[in-house]
């Protein structure tokens, strides 16, 4: 037996996925080897009838090989290929007719968009896997990074949301946004150990929030909060914790989500809110004389836009961080409302790619990384482009792989590349995998 499963595994190239094979072939062998002898054969014979049943090993071996193969997913490449090009010659044209700081972040945009493919693509060959084995070290390194920044970070517009380090700064705010995904190793780590992994999923929830929360990042808090309650919902349906589904979602919902807009209910129709916050939200959510300056100034610029061309509105001027927060309304005004819906359902495609790509993996490691991944994907898209057409307050967002930016570029390729390389790996791994660490030893050799 153990030669013809040597001759197998020579066959399969791909050597993550051999002991994996190794394991079920060795498994199938011993069960068929098991019924030959209870039909009266003497161990030898029923062993030598196993393999003869399995085939031949080389012929075997190249099929498991055909099957069990790195994937790459072409179409998903091309789509991101397609909207960086793009973006490229966008920043480009947006740096080459003005001037001023927009402008210059649109000129360092192209290169950016480059280095960020590059990332995603090296990205896509590491192994989704080490995400979960070194989670909590990696969690605990990004919280850090936030509690730092809190207090010792650069400040932007009186908040303290980037770090500098050798000249180059960058926003953890969004270098944040990659705890989701590594929530999701962290959470796999605690499956089967039940209200008590629940709990302790909670806390490593709740301490990230708070701490982006206290940047002050508000939308960003809010992002990582449904991201990893989402999360939290899948891993508890999947039955990781072996605890009542239903009471369970219902109430991790409501305690984070329910009672939070209770809250925010009360105080609006009671005397916890002033009455200028109160004339902010009415404005905000409705199309009033009153909504605030910003607001009023996209849903004019929107109205007046064409279905194709320039509406003649000078947007550089015209509103702040045209080229970042309001990139869609910028070329919805220049090239036309039909561009920019292009430009949005691309990205819609994109990310329904990315949960399509998620939720066909057998793994189920690689489904709750990818999910993490695909929603903030997903959210912050869909508060830009709602801050686009006037129906969200001003705040600071982004557009994925569109807005100018180089923290905000980076991670979002990198959250691309997590889900590509759960897509590699899809036939590999099967439905759990072993996610210890690795475990380091030192030999001392004392000298007489």
């Amino acid at each position: 037996m153990e030669e013809y499963l040597a001759t197998v595994m020579e066959q399969i190239r791909c050597k993550t996925v051999r002991p994996f094979i190794e394991r079920e072939l060795r498994n199938h062998i011993e069960d068929q080897i098991e019924d030959n002898i209870k039909k009266g054969m003497e161990y030898e014979e029923g062993v030598n009838n196993a393999i003869k049943d399995m085939g031949d090993p080389v012929e075997t071996g190249i099929s498991l090989d055909r099957i069990h193969r790195p994937q790459i997913a072409w179409g998903m490449i091309a789509l991101v290929a397609i909207m960086s090009a793009f973006s490229v010659a966008l920043h480009y044209t947006i740096s080459r007719n003005g001037v001023g700081y927009e402008c210059y972040i649109s000129s360092k945009a192209p290169f950016m968009y480059v280095v960020g493919f590059i990332i995603m693509i090296a990205v896509y060959f590491i192994d989704y896997t080490f995400i979960a084995r070194f989670s909590k070290p990696i969690a605990i390194i990004l919280l850090l990074l936030c509690l730092y920044c809190r207090f010792r970070g650069l400040s932007v517009n009186g908040s303290r949301v980037g770090i500098k380090v050798s000249g180059l700064s960058f926003s953890v705010e969004a270098l944040l946004m990659l705890y989701v995904p590594v929530f999701a190793g962290i959470l796999y780590k605690y499956r089967n150990t039940g209200l008590l992994g629940l709990i302790k999923s909670i806390g490593w929830m709740i301490a990230a929030v708070l701490l982006v929360f206290e940047l002050p990042a508000l939308v960003t808090s809010l992002i990582m909060l449904i991201s990893m309650l989402t999360l939290l919902t899948l891993a508890i349906t999947k039955g990781w914790f072996n605890i009542s589904k239903p009471i369970s979602i219902i109430a991790l919902w409501g305690v984070f989500v329910g009672l939070p807009v209770i809250a925010l209910v009360v105080m609006f129709f009671g005397d916890g809110m002033a009455d200028y916050q109160k004339d902010r939200i009415i404005a905000t959510l409705s199309n009033s004389g009153n909504e605030n300056y910003a607001v009023k100034l996209v849903r004019d610029i929107l109205s007046s836009s064409k279905l194709i061309g320039n509406n003649g509105v000078d947007v550089a001027n015209t509103i702040p961080a045209f080229n970042s927060d309001y990139v869609l309304t910028y070329i919805s005004s220049t090239y036309g409302l039909i561009a920019g819906t292009l430009i949005a359902c691309m990205l819609i495609i994109i990310i329904g790619g990315i949960f399509g790509i998620t939720f066909k993996q057998k793994n189920q490691l690689g489904m709750m990384i990818g999910c993490g991944s695909g929603m903030v994907l997903l959210l912050t898209t869909f508060i830009n482009v709602f801050e686009n057409i006037g129906k969200f307050p001003p705040t600071k967002t982004f557009l994925p792989l569109v807005s100018a930016g180089r923290s905000y570029t980076v991670v979002t390729y990198v959250l691309i590349g997590i889900v590509l390389s759960v897509h590699r790996y899809k036939c590999i791994y099967p439905k759990h995998v072993s996610m210890n660490m690795p475990q380091i030893t030192f030999t001392l050799k004392a000298k007489i």
